[in-house]
């Protein structure tokens, strides 16, 4: 059983909702974001390849089987924040549910996702705002048992 899951879809809403993160883009783009997160000089996590999901599918999922990652994003949730918190599932495996480590790399990857520059206060604002969500709804974020993002990421990635 996954206890933390509503709580962490209730601190999504918190932080994301009317943002930038969750205007529905579509999955090419998503999957060129995807592409270039992963292949990217931080991302520690394996292959994702980004497909869509069964046209009557209302959620969306990730997979992982080795070597990679499948992330499958319904149609109404092709979002940035979507995508973000999928491949965060991608690099812990899907077996850490939502814990404190799924916590971890979905800062991360909303970090890099999100072009984490010192000079531009968006990008950090979307990971502050999930962190303190995270902190009112009394989830915990465990320490990262990867290499944490850059300060800076060399070259945008395209929303």
């Amino acid at each position: 059983m996954d206890a933390d899951r509503a709580a962490v879809y209730a601190a999504e809403l918190s932080a994301f909702d009317g943002t930038d993160l969750e205007l529905v883009v579509g999955l090419e783009r998503l999957s060129a974001l995807a592409d270039e997160l992963t292949a990217g000089e931080w991302w520690p996590g394996p292959d994702v390849v980004v497909r869509p999901a069964r046209s009557d599918a209302r959620n969306s999922s990730t997979r992982c089987a080795a070597p990679g990652a499948t992330i499958r994003l319904a149609s109404g949730q092709a979002t940035v924040a979507t995508a973000a918190h999928e491949l965060a599932h991608a690099l812990v495996g899907v077996g850490a549910g939502h814990d404190g480590r799924f916590r971890a790399a979905y800062l991360d990857v909303v970090a890099v996702v999100t072009n984490l520059d010192p000079t531009d206060r968006r990008g950090a604002l979307h990971v502050d705002q999930l962190r303190i969500a995270f902190a009112a709804d009394g989830l915990d974020v465990a320490s990262r048992e990867w290499p944490a993002p850059p300060s800076t990421i060399a070259g945008p990635i395209a929303l």
